[in-house]
């Protein structure tokens, strides 16, 4: 399986290259975002790859990313998150494992872990703090090899 991908340069000081993948089943794009200086990158929204017929999960995406990671001599800081999809979280957790970095997303996450607690009736399904290194708030700032990156809460 090949993604349909499309990159955009950087535009300048801290601004990374960032190379989109389309997953055509989930209609998901996934990003890496890149520090060619530093040759740093984060994984960003990168999906966990599922079958409805079969109820069976699969990488093939995450490795696909992971793959032009490698051919491109980079190095993975990040596994972010923008949102709470399953099939995110599930590739979030896969990607930690293969590659060391931290996960994070926006501490909003854990209002809508609440909401699934009881929508589900699953009290320790999901935990934020427990499954994610980090919960941005709307302004922190953290680093991307040599690039300053601000969080900004974008609801909708």
């Amino acid at each position: 399986m090949t993604m349909f991908r499309r990159e955009s340069p950087s535009t300048g000081a801290n601004s990374p290259r960032v190379v989109g993948f389309y997953e055509k089943v989930t209609g998901s794009v996934q990003y890496v975002a890149i520090d060619d200086a530093t040759k740093t990158c984060a994984l960003i929204d990168v999906v966990m790859d599922f079958d409805p017929k079969s109820a069976a999960t699969a990488t093939d995406s995450a490795q696909e990313i992971l793959d032009f990671v490698a051919d491109e001599g980079l190095t993975v800081a990040w596994v972010l998150d923008t949102h709470p999809h399953a099939d995110h979280m599930m590739a979030s957790a896969w990607l930690k494992e293969q590659t060391g970095a931290p996960a994070a997303i926006g501490e909003k996450v854990r209002e809508i872990a609440e909401l699934w607690r009881e929508l589900y009736h699953l009290p320790n399904a999901f935990d934020p703090d427990r499954d994610f290194d980090r919960l941005f708030a709307d302004g922190d700032t953290f680093q991307l090899g040599g690039l300053d990156v601000r969080v900004m809460l974008s609801p909708g």
